[in-house]
């Protein structure tokens, strides 16, 4: 259980030691820290979403409309940054990571109602065909559905857009869909072992996307369905640009048959299974040893395919859509995988944090976008707005009991 909730924790700091990093060293836009900015003159800051919550999302969309904010769609980004189109003043760009549900139960009709745009980046590898219909804005609005109805397929088996779905919003207009790479999956890149797949692991709300991808038989499980019992390496996206480790299968065969021979779920009960597996699988190193790197060639090959197949797919699935735009899971990419995604056609690539750059402005290179959460959205310039110390605030009150339940939902 310890080891599980450290690599949670880590996981969690990799994001966000960025955006807290940007705080302490004011690596945010101006507007982030001046106690009563009056304007963003000659910057785009642009804002990270995942979820669409109604509430705070309209709350949100409010304050840019009462405070004359417009937004930009991802064509129109790219053009003021080329400095190829003058930049109407107080431009914002909305980013939607990942696809899920809510952006159609939620933010599309919100986006519609205000009159706001939005850019969303898809990973077409998690994308179903169709889902089940879920409850709309318009249904919460009438008084057929309580309010939590409308994030309620986030928790179950179809998380994400379908691509029925992502083709009636591209047909409105208001969301740019882009790339997001085709899996947003993590690689191994070491051989030391930091967990083990059991009931505790935290597998993520969708797409088991905290499970690194394995090799079997030479070919990669995105799926990422793997036994418990699987030891879990070190990793990292595969977009930061590290070579991968493939570990050695004989090993990961025999630690999965080894829970299997002990009870299965029932072995991972005891106090000392982590102990017993940690001893099981060092002899099993001892036995077939230890797995292979990866060439650089292999790794620019691989990280390739990626980019251009991502690209291909969101073409072939929406009907007269042109992708140029790419977004770093988990905000971390690398200066190979930014270098890879130019030559893929991405002429856009969108960040978190970055040092040296607070914000987006005209001439800035648009392969190195910096983005902040959409929180310090009501930070902008504006009547009604909110301080800093509230924001961070809220962010605490709000993330804690989510920690809680995710944990408690993964076991």
């Amino acid at each position: 259980m310890l080891s599980t909730l450290i690599y949670k924790l880590r996981w969690s700091y990799r994001k966000n030691w960025p955006d807290i990093k940007g705080i302490f060293s004011r690596q945010y836009p101006e507007f982030v820290f001046n106690s009563s900015p009056a304007t963003i003159e000659n910057q785009i800051p642009v804002f990270v979403f995942h979820t669409a919550d109604p509430i705070t999302f309209e709350d949100q969309l409010l304050y840019l409309k009462k405070n004359s904010y417009r937004t930009l769609n991802g064509e129109e980004f790219f053009k003021i940054l080329k400095g190829k189109q003058e930049l109407p003043e107080r431009s914002v760009v909305l980013t939607f990571d990942d696809g899920l549900a809510s952006l159609h139960s939620v933010a599309w009709p919100l986006l519609k109602k205000y009159g706001f745009q939005a850019v969303s980046f898809l990973i077409p590898g998690c994308i179903p065909d169709d889902a089940p219909e879920s409850a709309s804005y318009d249904d919460y609005l009438s008084g057929r559905v309580p309010l939590e109805k409308l994030l309620e397929r986030e928790k179950g088996e179809f998380p994400l857009c379908s691509w029925e779905e992502i083709n009636a919003i591209h047909a409105s207009g208001e969301i740019d869909f882009q790339a997001h790479t085709m899996y947003h999956h993590l690689v191994n890149i070491s051989p030391q072992v930091v967990d083990y797949i059991n009931p505790n692991f935290d597998f993520y709300f969708y797409a088991n996307i905290h499970v690194p991808v394995y090799y079997e038989n030479g070919v990669p499980n995105y799926q990422r369905d793997v036994a418990a019992g699987t030891p879990v390496y070190r990793s990292e996206p595969r977009m930061s640009g590290i070579p991968q480790y493939f570990d050695n299968e004989d090993v990961r065969k025999s630690c999965v048959e080894f829970v299997k021979q002990k009870g299965r779920s029932s072995f991972f009960m005891r106090v000392d299974w982590r102990q017993q597996l940690n001893r099981f699988y060092r002899k099993q190193v001892e036995k077939f040893g230890l797995g292979t790197y990866e060439s650089q060639d292999e790794l620019n090959a691989d990280i390739l395919q990626d980019l251009k197949k991502c690209k291909s797919v969101i073409e072939k699935n929406i009907s007269g859509k042109k992708v140029d735009q790419f977004c770093y899971p988990w905000f971390i990419g690398s200066d190979i995988a930014c270098d890879l995604a130019r030559d893929a056609g991405f002429r856009t690539q969108y960040w978190g944090v970055l040092p040296g750059r607070k914000c987006n402005s005209p001439y800035d290179s648009p392969l190195r976008v910096v983005r902040i959460e959409d929180r310090f959205l009501h930070l902008l310039p504006g009547v009604g707005r909110r301080s800093l110390p509230q924001i961070i605030s809220e962010k605490v009150t709000k993330n804690l009991p989510i920690f809680k339940k995710r944990l408690q939902n993964s076991r």
